[in-house]
């Protein structure tokens, strides 16, 4: 495995779904869930986001070339998309929520996995971009990006699992210093990816 190469994919991935970022949701969505219940809606967030990203890593080019839009365009917009994203995580110490209430979210404990844990928060517009632009750009390293997916969203697994833990060590406090750094790198990750989409297009 080429170490390098892996790392240049994972390192983005894990920045922009960042688990330290819906740490804070998910205990505030789980608060009075037996240990159980916690487990079942991981497990939920789990499935959901792998077969999100799995589904726009094999068939979102697919769906671009069927619509006419380009791998340039894709990195521009998407960098656009993630340099919102990340604008975000550096003004708020958060990443943007779905719309809704967060008690109307409580009490559908079933749904709360899939949405908004599952999508957007995990597997959100600006996961998905980047998986899509992670897949035209390596296209030889195919199995490191599916392989960079699977662990970052493992690592959010173990981060969940040890909310608790966690949560009493760095606080909430911590939680958003955390996530104003992964804001810095998403954005530095938007704007090259942004540049490379413009450099592509005009064959510079």
């Amino acid at each position: 495995m080429d170490l390098n190469t892996f790392l240049h994919i994972f390192v983005p991935l894990f920045a922009v779904i960042d688990p330290f970022a819906a740490l804070p949701l998910y205990i505030a969505l789980t608060s009075g869930f037996s240990e159980r219940q916690k487990r079942r809606v991981i497990k939920e967030a789990f499935i959901t986001s792998l077969l999100l990203l799995l589904f726009f890593a094999f068939l979102g080019i697919y769906i671009l070339d069927f619509m006419g839009i380009s791998i340039e365009a894709l990195m521009i917009a998407g960098g656009l998309l993630m340099l919102f994203v990340s604008t975000e995580m550096v003004r708020e110490g958060d990443k943007p929520r779905s719309t809704g209430e967060r008690g109307a979210l409580h009490e559908e404990v079933g749904d709360i996995g899939i949405v908004p844990l599952g999508t957007p928060m995990l597997a959100g517009p600006g996961a998905i971009s980047l998986v899509i632009i992670l897949m035209g750009r390596y296209q030889s390293q195919v199995s490191l990006v599916i392989l960079s997916i699977i662990m970052v969203l493992i690592i959010t697994a173990a981060v969940f699992l040890s909310a608790s833990y966690l949560m009493k060590f760095i606080g909430e406090k911590g939680s958003r210093a955390l996530t104003r750094v992964m804001g810095l790198l998403v954005t530095a990750f938007a704007i090259q990816y942004i540049l490379d989409g413009i450099s592509l297009y005009f064959g510079l």
